[in-house]
């Protein structure tokens, strides 16, 4: 779904990393663990817990794990059809929210790649406000926006981007116009069911 800008931030990680757009193709999708255990690991510093139930999940996927890229999405609301600008038709819910990760070699590759994958989200949004917070004794820097793209259906959205050590990480999370939930403190709770550390 060309409409995504996260995906934006995962196509420019790809280049990042010198990698082939085609290596997607290659790209395995993980065991759900998240409805019958309550949790996912995402590579191998992440573990989100499933606290809420509010989330479900949609894709867990070992995007380019060679190169340490790992990439989940969830889904809130019901779904409808809805054609790309590509011609495609895929499933449109109410709310998605996404998350890149990404396991460097050192922590300043990692907050190099931060740095990066933030300046490419201030890019495709009008910003409203940036800030900065803690959850679970992690640090990001939050920002919101107004989606202005023509090709993208959402009407706004909220993403958190940070580093663990040699992780970088991106978590956006973007609503159609008639989402009625408060789309930061989804985002916040969420957040605050992540734990960082090797498995």
């Amino acid at each position: 779904m060309k409409l995504k800008p996260l995906l934006c931030i995962l196509c420019a990680a790809l280049m990042l990393t010198g990698c082939a757009h085609a290596s997607l193709l290659s790209q395995e999708t993980k065991e759900d663990t998240w409805a019958d255990s309550g949790f996912i690991t995402v590579g191998h510093n992440l573990t989100i817990q499933n606290t809420g139930n509010r989330l479900t999940l949609l894709e867990n996927m070992d995007v380019l794990s060679a190169d340490g890229l790992y990439y989940a999405t969830w889904t809130m609301g019901d779904s409808e059809p809805y054609e790309n600008s590509e011609g495609n038709t895929v499933d449109l819910y109410d709310a998605q929210l996404y998350l890149l990760s990404g396991e460097f070699s050192d922590s300043q590759h990692a907050q190099s790649n931060m740095d990066k994958w933030l300046t490419a989200g201030k890019s495709n949004y009008e910003v409203l406000s940036e800030e900065d917070i803690t959850c679970n004794g992690q640090s990001y820097s939050l920002i919101t926006y107004n989606c202005i793209s023509e090709n993208n259906p959402y009407e706004r959205g909220i993403s958190a981007f940070g580093i663990y050590q040699n992780n970088a990480v991106c978590i956006e999370l973007t609503c159609r116009e008639n989402f009625e939930e408060d789309i930061r403190t989804i985002l916040i709770d969420f957040l605050n069911d992540c734990t960082y550390g090797s498995k």
